[in-house]
């Protein structure tokens, strides 16, 4: 890796540190593209490596090590799905390796940066409290995701689809409708979602974190050190450890569940819904002084090592519920993680 680059030295600093001219060469190759890809992003040193944030977000890394070079998405989820594109190379879950003489394609640096972006549309992470000012601009999806993301994923850029869509007569459907319509042209639901909700915006039918068909929603993503079979008996039997203590549950469609009050936080209850054993659980969630229930599903993905938990709740009352319930979650499955 470079000589000492400390976590505020610039990328500048941290390539001109590199003793190895092909690296050098290479990751200086790669930051121009990802300058192309992700215009107006914040280049940054984080983890001890070159990094490209978008409101906050990390979209990619790289870095040196003695004789390999690496690229980083700053996620578990991107590299998996793209196996087959990644045949021949060294991969993790949170990465790739290549030789420094022998660059990453550049079709497949833009498909890792699109399958990022397309993520962090998806799931409404907060930005940070510094980004405040930004995140308000970048708000909208066509502001986050550049059009040579979205037009090499789709064959349209935005101002593409907004004609296209709005020929379709597009603004009379719905969130569930527009969805399907997109789904005739584009195979990734990543991105029948993103552009549904980038036309929904543009056209006035939704504000940032809220559609016409959930209300405000989040989502939070968690792999957990443990087998599917093992969480779904923990979520089964266990409720007390993810719904909060004296919790009670029985997973039946139909039957009510409750978490008594305590200290410092309000009382819940609501129904269960839908239950696929070992797979999906979906129930109303209504905490004491909400008018009305919101929904919350949970979604278990075994992964090589682990299990990933989606936590998602559609129908909350509020951008503040949506943030506290984002804080909640997050904490519940951190917890998780630790025991």
């Amino acid at each position: 890796m470079a000589k000492n680059p400390g976590e505020s030295q610039p990328i500048d600093a941290y390539l001109a540190s590199l003793e190895d001219p092909a690296a050098k060469k290479t990751l200086g190759a790669l930051r121009m593209q990802l300058r192309k890809l992700l215009p107006g992003a914040t280049e940054t040193i984080s983890y001890r490596m070159p990094t490209f944030k978008v409101d906050g977000n990390a979209v990619a890394g790289f870095a040196f090590f003695k004789t390999h070079c690496g690229y980083y998405p700053f996620s578990g989820s991107v590299v998996p799905p793209l196996k087959a594109q990644l045949a021949g190379y060294t991969t993790s879950k949170s990465g790739i390796t290549f030789p420094p003489d022998k660059p990453l394609p550049a079709k497949l640096v833009k498909t890792l940066v699109q399958a990022r972006l397309a993520e962090i549309a998806a799931s409404g992470k907060k930005p940070s409290a510094t980004k405040k000012k930004a995140a308000a601009k970048k708000a909208l999806i066509t502001d986050r995701v550049t059009d040579s993301a979205v037009k090499e994923a789709t064959g349209r850029d935005w101002k593409g689809w907004m004609r296209a869509l709005d020929t379709a007569k597009a603004g009379e459907l719905n969130h569930k409708q527009l969805v399907a319509h997109l789904a005739r042209e584009v195979e990734s639901t990543w991105w029948q979602q993103s552009i549904a909700v980038a036309y929904e915006q543009a056209r006035g039918k939704r504000v940032v974190g809220e559609t016409a068909a959930t209300g405000f929603q989040v989502g939070v993503v968690r792999t957990l050190p443990m087998g599917a079979e093992e969480l779904w008996e923990l979520i089964a039997t266990q409720a007390e450890r993810w719904l909060g203590a004296g919790a009670t549950l029985i997973l039946k469609p139909g039957e009510d569940y409750e978490v008594p009050k305590r200290r410092g936080s309000p009382g819940v209850r609501g129904e269960v819904r839908v239950v696929k054993s070992g797979q999906r659980l979906r129930m109303t969630w209504q905490p004491d002084g909400w008018k009305k229930p919101a929904t919350l599903q949970l979604t278990l993905m075994p992964k090589a090592r682990g299990v990933a938990v989606n936590v998602h709740m559609e129908k909350l009352p509020d951008a503040k519920a949506r943030e506290a319930m984002r804080e909640h979650w997050s904490g519940v499955l951190e917890g998780l993680a630790k025991e």
